[in-house]
């Protein structure tokens, strides 16, 4: 029977009320593994997410099967093993490979230093007072924290304290030479990153011709069904591309209605099925086809790192009301003098592109702060924008993306 994802965490709660092993139910309403694998894990044993209806849902005889099995499961805190953690290094020096793995050690070890380096980033201290932060102190933590503080920093958002639906936080102690973990728990961990690997592995799995895809599911698209794995060839050979056909249609018209976006390509990526008609909330006019994920990274997504995908102007611009106007939806405007600022201000006679961001608004006039504070003290001052200069900017940042696809601007003075 398909339960909702509130009531599926709401019974797990219930049911392992009572477990050894710290867990988190909320793992059932946020779903971290869906686009990889489909499943959430608590431990190794992973719980299938299903699409009925169009929503998310659990069959709630997994829920209660999952339930029983860690309430049942006996934990001696007084069996427990050395956990030997691999030495520290940040993402730029990991092989690439090993960033795709899942490794419970390797993440403790990772929270670890990340929390000592924003307590010296808190703390406000410069650069040349952290000293050798990556130092282990006596208390198997870096940067002198304590353990407090990394229990407190790590407990403000739950992504810092979570490992495969547990809360291995709570189980860990420091024998004054070594982190240690109950026995049992560890050996779950340990068959928790091998059942992660083998679901990740099968869903990576082109569901028509069977080549593997990137580990972190980019061949994967949602449907009405749920996500299905194909790569770029075989959707191009399933899926139609789009070809303007609803160019100045209205998005609440019959004739949009009756036509299936599902049955074409994605008009950005061109590489997976498209499952919604993105249409511009503004206007009013249907744009394309787009699948799931690059919907939401135009709908919510940073709109100055959208604006640099290719082809993602033209596709704003397929909103007529857009390109007769020569503008863009309001929520981008600010992307395109954010990208402006910083490509064209500079501290001084320093060449390095600063990061700029909107700090304030008021009559009509926009301020930006710029900031080259890693390269100079006192690397930051403000940008005064007005409103006119905005709506310049963005017809130029039009006209430019429609000159490189050689479509003419709008004549303003046309009918």
């Amino acid at each position: 029977m398909p339960i909702s994802r509130e009531y599926a965490c709401s019974l797990f709660a219930d049911l392992t009320q009572s477990a050894m092993i710290p867990l988190d139910p909320d793992e059932l309403l946020h779903m971290p593994g869906l686009r990889r694998h489909g499943h959430v894990f608590f431990g190794d044993l992973a719980v299938r997410c299903y699409k009925h209806k169009a929503r998310w849902t659990y069959d709630e005889r997994d829920i209660r099967a999952a339930g029983r099995a860690l309430a049942e499961l006996d934990l001696d805190l007084g069996d427990v093993v050395d956990v030997q953690l691999p030495v520290y290094r940040n993402m730029a020096e990991r092989d690439p490979e090993e960033r795709h793995h899942p490794n419970w050690r390797r993440q403790l070890v990772s929270w670890m230093f990340d929390q000592a380096h924003f307590k010296l980033v808190r703390e406000e201290r410069p650069y040349e007072e952290w000293g050798d932060w990556r130092h282990i102190g006596p208390n198997g933590l870096p940067g002198d924290m304590s353990w407090e503080e990394f229990v407190v920093s790590s407990g403000s958002h739950r992504r810092l304290q979570n490992i495969a639906g547990t809360r291995p936080l709570q189980l860990l102690t420091w024998s004054g030479e070594t982190w240690r973990l109950p026995r049992v728990y560890a050996d779950l961990l340990d068959r928790w990153e091998l059942r992660e690997d083998e679901l990740v592995t099968r869903a990576r799995l082109c569901s028509s011709c069977g080549e593997q895809g990137p580990y972190w599911g980019d061949w994967r698209t949602t449907t009405t069904a749920g996500y299905v794995t194909m790569c770029p060839p075989c959707s191009g050979a399933a899926f139609q591309p789009y070809t303007g056909h609803l160019r100045g249609v209205q998005y609440g018209s019959a004739r949009r209605a009756s036509t299936r976006a599902d049955d074409y390509l994605c008009r950005l990526c061109r590489a997976k099925q498209a499952s919604v008609w993105d249409h511009c909330h503004e206007h009013g006019h249907v744009r394309g086809p787009l699948c799931a994920g690059c919907n939401t990274f135009e709908g919510k997504g940073t709109p100055q790192f959208f604006l640099q995908r290719e082809g993602a102007a033209l596709h704003l611009l397929e909103c007529r009301g857009c390109l007769e106007q020569r503008t863009l939806p309001n929520r981008f405007h600010l992307g395109v003098v954010r990208a402006h600022l910083e490509q064209t201000e500079r501290h001084g006679s320093c060449r390095q592109q600063p990061y700029a961001r909107e700090v304030g608004h008021a009559h009509g006039v926009y301020r930006f702060q710029l900031e080259c504070s890693a390269w100079h003290t006192n690397g930051n001052w403000t940008k005064d924008i007005t409103a006119a200069e905005v709506f310049a900017l963005v017809q130029a940042f039009v006209d430019a993306a429609l000159m490189q696809e050689s479509r003419p601007a709008p004549d303003p003075a046309a009918g």
